[in-house]
């Protein structure tokens, strides 16, 4: 296991913002984390689990006691057959995608669009598309996940429909589980049209500023054209800011801060409470 002290959380989150890491702990397998869990960090309330860092905002002036990095844990893909896998939570997104195209199979190519380990796309249910207008979330895939449970520091299987997995929600945000990993299942797919899925969505997102880092969706639910609104109003446009193109999409030019964020947040918050409009976050916060 690797411990970094005094880490810079900024360096590991995809907006490029946050705090310290007292104590940055990197198991390299399943039960060096268990035996970190067991005897190293006893008391798990002020415990935080980093994983590839995407749509997490972290208090750049707060130093946290003990986080645990997630990228090395368990980066296997099995292929069960029959379109049938096993996803290890440390496998890159776009990784598991390519060995499951390679197969033959696939389903959710447009997600290679994200910056993410595959145990941070079942915790936030990624997926494409709207609320009331979605292509596909990731949990129409799984049939379990494997976890540890942090409160008996044992590993257990969750069924698919124990997940309480909704847009962009899943059980596992109540912070009580870590992913481990997961069973899915995946159609037949040739090879040529996994491709052209995956060529037409980077095409789409290249027309969004991306700057030094971004969040490409920082509300699960919200109002476009209030959050555009929000948007008009901001005079500032250094630091974090809304892109031009997308009020949902925030950019980090490399000068901004959690506080910065936090305005713009808290803002496209007050302006839907006005108008009795639904919002909520989808970017996770470290205050």
């Amino acid at each position: 296991m690797k411990i970094i002290k005094d880490y810079n959380l900024s360096k590991s989150t995809t907006f490029h913002i946050g705090g310290i890491a007292k104590n940055l702990y990197i198991p390299e397998s399943t039960e060096e984390l268990i035996v970190l869990l067991n005897n190293e960090l006893t008391d798990n309330n002020h415990l935080y689990i980093l994983g590839g860092g995407s749509n997490l905002l972290i208090n750049d002036n707060k130093i946290f006691e003990n986080v645990i990095d997630t990228k090395e844990i368990d980066k296997s893909i099995n292929n069960l057959s029959d379109g049938k896998y096993y996803i290890g939570c440390s496998n890159r997104i776009q990784n598991v995608v390519n060995e499951i195209n390679k197969d033959g199979y696939g389903g959710f190519e447009e997600l290679v669009s994200l910056p993410a380990l595959f145990g941070g796309i079942i915790y936030m249910n990624a997926g494409i598309g709207s609320k009331n207008k979605s292509l596909f979330t990731i949990s129409d895939f799984i049939d379990e996940v494997k976890v540890i449970d942090l409160k008996t520091k044992k590993i257990k299987w969750l069924k698919k429909e124990d997940c309480d997995f909704s847009h962009r929600q899943s059980i596992f945000q109540s912070n009580d589980y870590v992913i481990l990993g997961a069973n899915i299942r995946v159609n037949k797919q040739d090879i040529k049209k996994s491709k052209e899925r995956i060529r037409a969505r980077l095409e789409k997102t290249k027309k969004y500023e991306r700057g030094k880092g971004c969040f490409g969706s920082c509300f699960a639910e919200s109002n476009s054209k209030l959050l555009k609104l929000v948007s008009i109003l901001s005079l500032n446009k250094n630091g974090v800011y809304q892109s031009k193109n997308n009020g949902n999409w925030l950019v980090n030019d490399g000068n901004g801060t959690f506080v910065q964020t936090m305005k713009i947040i808290n803002k496209c918050k007050k302006i839907h409470k006005m108008f009795h409009k639904s919002i909520k976050c989808e970017v996770q916060i470290w205050e």
